[in-house]
C-alpha cells in the first residue's frame, strides 16, 4: 500500500504492519476483521487484481480479489466461495470505497489457479476496467472460459467449480452489480 499522509510523505505497509480492527464485521457468512488500511486510511479504493483461474471458485477477479484485505480469508473458501465473496463484498465498507477496478489480464493462469502454473499461463495481453464489479468479474468469467474451450478444457460447470458467486453479488439481495452479459456494455479497444 502506498499513501499519501498528512505529513506529505510516501508510506508503503501492509495488513501485517497495519493491523486489522478489533470488531468483526459481517453480511451473511463473511464475518472476518478487515486492515485498518481499508476502514481507516482511504477515502476510496482502486481495485489491482489479476486475472486467474481459482481451484475453488473458478474465476478470481474484482471480486474475490477482497479475500486479500481481510484476516481470515480461508474461512471464506466453503461451496465454491458462494455466497462469502458476495457478502463479503456487500459489508459497507467494501460497497462504499471500492470506485474502481483496474484489471491484469496480460498473462493469466486458465487452469490450476491461482498459484502460477506455466504449462497454463497464456496472454490475453488486456486490461479490464470499470465501475462495476460484478460486470467485471462477469466478463473475465467469459475469458477464461474462451480460453478453456480453446485449448479443449472443461467448462468450469462442468470441472465443478463454477463461479456461482457473481450471480450470488448480482441478486436483490446483495444488489452489487449486473451480471447478464446483454447488459453489460462491453468497449473493446
Amino acid at each position: 500500500m502506498i499513501q499519501n499522509s498528512d505529513s506529505g510523505k510516501v508510506r508503503c505497509y501492509s495488513s501485517d504492519v497495519a493491523g486489522f480492527e478489533d470488531q468483526e464485521s459481517s453480511w451473511g457468512v463473511a464475518r472476518i476483521r478487515i486492515t485498518k488500511i481499508l476502514t481507516r486510511e482511504c477515502a476510496m479504493v482502486i481495485n489491482l487484481p489479476i486475472l486467474k483461474d481459482h481451484s475453488m471458485a473458478g474465476v478470481t477477479f474484482a471480486l474475490k480479489n477482497m479475500y486479500g484485505v481481510v484476516d481470515r480469508p480461508f474461512t471464506l473458501h466453503a461451496d465454491n466461495c458462494n455466497p462469502a465473496v458476495a457478502d463479503l463484498n456487500a459489508i459497507p465498507v467494501f460497497r462504499e470505497k471500492i470506485r474502481l477496478t483496474i484489471g491484469d489480464a496480460m498473462s493469466s493462469v486458465y487452469e490450476g489457479g491461482p498459484g502460477f502454473h506455466p504449462e497454463h499461463l497464456w496472454y490475453p495481453n488486456a486490461l479490464i476496467i470499470g465501475e462495476d464489479r460484478v460486470a467485471l468479474d462477469q466478463t473475465a468469467w467469459r475469458i477464461l472460459e474462451r480460453k478453456r474451450a480453446e485449448v479443449g478444457m472443461p467448462t468450469f460447470e462442468a470441472a465443478g467449480r463454477p463461479p456461482r458467486y457473481i450471480a450470488t453479488a448480482a441478486d436483490a439481495a446483495h444488489g452489487l452489480g449486473i451480471n447478464d452479459p446483454k447488459r453489460i456494455n462491453l468497449v473493446e479497444v
